[in-house]
């Protein structure tokens, strides 16, 4: 199994380079892999620094989304999914509002990731994926 994680930008223009004065190190990620089992290989776009390759061969897109990066967030979803291949969102903007969220991806994550992530991959793996899952 192959996930591909993804961290959108504020304000991004696609062909355009990204302006580099929101670049915090997004340690969201660094926990999704720590929780991951080995065996699942993790892909990393961060949207400020690098084109997303959006026909890379995944089988699950995750994205954490802060409010001010909803909007393009949402865009990155559909593009995958257009494509088939299931969204799940995670973060600020999905914990507190998990129905916009939810019409934006096949999963949402309400809360830590540390219950939900390996609940939210045994479930994928075994095509079971919930809309919804939640530690709060």
């Amino acid at each position: 199994m192959k996930i591909t994680c993804i961290y959108p930008a504020v304000g991004k223009k696609p062909g355009k380079p990204y302006i580099h004065t929101w670049t915090m190190e997004p340690l969201t990620f660094a926990t999704l892999k720590a929780l991951t089992p080995k065996d699942v290989e993790i892909e990393f776009f961060d949207d400020r620094l690098e084109l997303i390759d959006y026909e890379t061969n995944t089988d699950l897109v995750a994205i954490s989304v802060e409010t001010y990066t909803a909007r393009r967030a949402y865009g990155i979803a559909a593009k995958f999914q257009a494509r088939g291949i299931p969204v799940a969102m995670g973060g600020a903007h999905p914990t507190l509002l998990p129905e916009e969220a939810a019409q934006n991806a096949d999963s949402v994550i309400i809360g830590f990731a540390e219950k939900t992530w390996p609940q939210l991959l045994k479930d994928f793996s075994q095509n079971k994926l919930k809309p919804i899952y939640q530690d709060l």
